[in-house]
């Protein structure tokens, strides 16, 4: 058996001098590859759950279990405990039917169940949380009360008597079912010391869904672009070049609306397209030849509604405060527009999730990888082609990496297939003037604050 010890001095030496060469990024490289996890890594912390029944001292059990862990480890820890078989769900993703035990400790309540074999009351109270140590049972007897030495005859046997309580040989028991306390690393460290991305950006859930050599690929791809250390929305915002080119477009129209606003379209209700016609051919807008990118009418006046920089108001339809702030350069109203662009793709049952889709797309804009908006398709279709071949391997991680508690975001799919062409809608209607739907540093400033 090969063992390799990080610690060892000549170990650190060797990947020092070959692993991390080629000058000050090499040596910076370095430096965060030698990181110590150490000061990342936790154990979970430990419930104390005490079972008792009325007059009944030899059934006083306290269960030291993980603060996640559900009801039936209790149940099956506690019967265990005093010599009677176990009843488990059929299989670990199965229905728990054993009694619900809330393990929230502050609450302070005494809680009752019902336990087949044991009592029709069970008095169940918590406390804790307790620190644990690496390698000791995750499921523990940590008090058995007044144990009863049971009386062994020789008519009863090994074969069907009820088991005296042994400490020793039930944490033993017990550490065979429930396993050890493992380490855990802190999702900091993922976020800040690891692969550098942070936990909001969409691009996490698209790493965890590849293999692990198209992981690293992505990786090195995301660095070498930059967008690893890309500035935070925020910080773009104050670049007054990039806002004023991603918002000359919405200026354009906030300056055709004026202070007093128009009349509403009598059939839309809306802004009358004439009205943003002429703000469009002021920008030199002229409709592309391309079929992929949109109308640049619809474009703007879509922007427009999406960023709340216009309003309805007594038949009229006026320019709002953010549109004020869009037209004047404002941080607020750009970050709005990053935030529209975001927004794109995400499914109500998970607000917080992007379209892979989506996040394809952005990424191929944000890198530039595409120097056009036709490209996009294909490099969209390129990305979902990686995502396929790692089907089966994103979700392979160790218990302690943050990434194997994220069941199921890397499975989110591309169910909406219109997404994509809303963010190029968007993003044409950041075009600068006189080049509609030609892609821009700014429009790649947005689409990466967009997956920040």
């Amino acid at each position: 058996m090969l063992r390799v010890f990080l610690h060892d001095q000549k170990v650190r030496k060797v990947l020092d001098s070959s692993c991390f060469r080629g000058g000050e990024q090499g040596r910076e490289r370095s430096s965060v590859a030698r990181m110590n996890l150490s000061e990342h890594v936790h154990v979970t912390w430990a419930l104390h759950v005490e079972m008792s029944v009325t007059d009944r001292p030899d059934l006083t059990r306290v269960i030291g279990v993980p603060r996640d862990a559900p009801s039936y480890w209790i149940v099956e820890a506690y019967r265990l405990s005093l010599g009677l078989e176990p009843e488990t769900p059929d299989s670990e993703d199965g229905p728990d039917h054993s009694p619900l035990i809330d393990l929230v400790s502050w609450r302070g309540n005494t809680q009752r169940v019902s336990i087949p074999g044991v009592a029709d009351v069970v008095d169940v109270t918590i406390s804790g949380p307790f620190e644990t140590r690496m390698g000791e049972p995750r499921v523990t007897v940590v008090d058995a009360g007044r144990v009863q030495a049971e009386e062994q005859t020789e008519a009863a046997g090994w074969q069907v008597q009820r088991p005296p309580f042994r400490a020793e040989h039930v944490a033993f028991e017990l550490a065979q079912r429930f396993g050890l306390v493992q380490p855990r690393l802190d999702p900091i460290a993922a976020g800040e010391r690891g692969d550098g991305l942070r936990a909001s950006s969409s691009l996490v859930t698209l790493c965890e869904s590849l293999t692990p050599v198209r992981r690293l690929a992505l990786l090195a791809h995301l660095e070498g672009t930059g967008l690893i250390d890309a500035a935070p929305p925020g910080q773009v915002a104050a670049d007054s070049a990039t806002v004023e080119s991603a918002t000359a477009g919405l200026r354009g129209l906030v300056a055709r609306i004026g202070p007093d606003g128009v009349e509403q379209d009598p059939v839309a209700g809306w802004l009358p397209r004439a009205a943003v016609a002429e703000a469009v051919e002021d920008l030199g807008w002229h409709d592309a030849e391309a079929s992929d990118v949109p109308d640049p009418v619809d474009a703007l006046v879509l922007l427009a509604r999406q960023t709340k920089a216009v309003r309805r108001l007594r038949g009229r339809v006026v320019v709002t405060h953010l549109g004020h702030a869009l037209a004047n350069g404002e941080a607020r109203g750009f970050l709005r527009v990053v935030g529209v662009v975001r927004a794109h793709g995400k499914e109500r049952l998970f607000p917080h999730g992007q379209l892979r889709a989506v996040t394809l797309a952005l990424l191929a804009v944000a890198d530039g990888s595409v120097m056009a908006f036709d490209e996009l398709p294909e490099a969209v279709a390129r990305g979902e082609a990686a995502v396929d071949e790692g089907r089966g391997h994103g979700g392979r991680f160790s218990e302690w990496s943050p990434r194997s508690h994220r069941n199921g975001d890397a499975e989110r799919g591309s169910g909406d297939r219109y997404a994509v062409r809303r963010v190029v809608e968007s993003l044409c209607a950041l075009s600068s003037p006189g080049a509609f739907a030609s892609i821009t540093p700014a429009m790649r400033a947005v689409a990466g604050a967009a997956l920040w």
